[in-house]
């Protein structure tokens, strides 16, 4: 009797574990299936999604003619490594939050000329990083100097100068350090702010001092749009974004104590924790079970029939998401790219809430 029993309560346990088991692996796979669900939502047949949990890839899948390990432009979530780069210098004693663009760009505005706005010499990295620099994005490096430019000139180079005149040409829109206000400028800056202080090229520094300790080992800047850079030129597979996306972890040491205390307690954000702030390349919100909320959008569309490179058209939209509570991160790559608040926000909530719904990961 006490032998049946038994073999009945096990047998009654084993069943249990293997619904459980069953359970979990498909609560994983429903992260893929909410995002195949709203691909076909936005009518989109090509694209990427890679789930990371504790800094490794645990899930991925494709549409169209991506593989899990084609790599794919990022646009502005380039914006996260120049954020990290930086980080590291300031971590290293070679710059500070307080350093002023009159000091870390030097060499480069005794080469390139003074600003038309004096105010920006004033302007520091951590304004530049949290884009309250003064700039308004409404007239970014992006725009009509940008298309007239490639008319002669190859996007196949990084031409730092180049665009930092475009971008110190007129006053500053807004009073530095009054405001939050989105800009490519001040991601344009920081990337030649990298190359200043270190004497190295961009991408080489950023590759060897963050990207390869991260695991992100086939990181590189888009060879067709190298002019994006530091802002928006960065190509990899998506899982190597998600190994690199873990430096946002708590003591992941790639962000160390005084850029990781700026970065979720920055001077400006006050003392709401609800509050969404920027920084280092990426937005920020403090949670309430701890190890924050972190996410980016990034989109680039450019089509012209000529060109100094000859015809361009390209359109891709790109979505990272980390979780710090669970230890997860979500990177997504679509094209052709999305409007402008079109799926974005139900993305996000569909992946997040998820996410959250799986018990235990692989």
């Amino acid at each position: 009797m006490r032998r049946s029993i038994a073999l009945t309560f096990l047998a009654a346990v084993l069943a249990i574990n293997c619904a459980v088991t069953a359970a979990e692996a498909q609560t994983v796979r429903e992260i893929e299936q909410v995002w195949r669900s709203w691909m076909a939502e936005e009518q989109r047949s090509t694209g990427g999604l890679v789930v990371t949990h504790r800094g490794q890839p645990v899930h991925a899948a494709t549409m169209g003619r991506l593989t899990t390990t084609t790599p794919v432009p990022l646009a502005s979530l380039s914006k996260a490594v120049t954020g990290v780069c930086v980080a590291s210098l300031i971590d290293a004693g070679r710059l500070g939050f307080d350093t002023r663009v009159a000091t870390a760009l030097a060499k480069t505005l005794s080469r390139i000329g003074p600003p038309a706005d004096p105010r920006l010499l004033q302007v520091t990295v951590g304004e530049l990083l949290a884009h309250r620099a003064g700039f308004d994005g409404q007239d970014d490096v992006t725009s009509r100097p940008f298309a007239a430019y490639l008319q002669d000139h190859t996007a196949r180079d990084t031409a730092f100068d180049v665009q930092l005149r475009w971008a110190i040409a007129r006053r500053l829109p807004l009073q530095p350090g009054s405001q939050y206000a989105y800009s490519n400028a001040a991601y344009l800056m920081l990337g030649a702010i990298i190359e200043e202080t270190t004497g190295q090229p961009y991408e080489a520094f950023c590759r060897q001092a963050v990207l390869t300790p991260l695991g992100a080992r086939d990181a590189a800047l888009d060879p067709a749009w190298r002019i994006l850079a530091s802002y928006g030129g960065w190509r990899m597979p998506l899982a190597d974004y998600g190994r690199f996306y873990q430096a946002y972890a708590v003591g992941n040491p790639a962000i160390g104590p005084v850029a990781r205390q700026w970065m979720m307690h920055p001077p400006f954000a006050g003392t709401d924790r609800t509050v969404v702030h920027y920084g280092l390349g990426t937005f920020v919100r403090l949670t309430p079970e701890g190890g924050g909320r972190f996410w980016h959008w990034g989109r680039w569309t450019y089509k012209t029939r000529t060109s100094f490179d000859g015809p361009l058209d390209i359109s891709y939209s790109t979505f990272a998401v980390r979780l710090g509570a669970l230890d997860v991160n979500m990177i997504v790559y679509v094209e052709p790219g999305l409007q402008r608040g079109s799926g974005q926000g139900e993305l996000d909530r569909l992946l997040s809430q998820a996410a959250r719904s799986v018990t235990r990961w692989p």
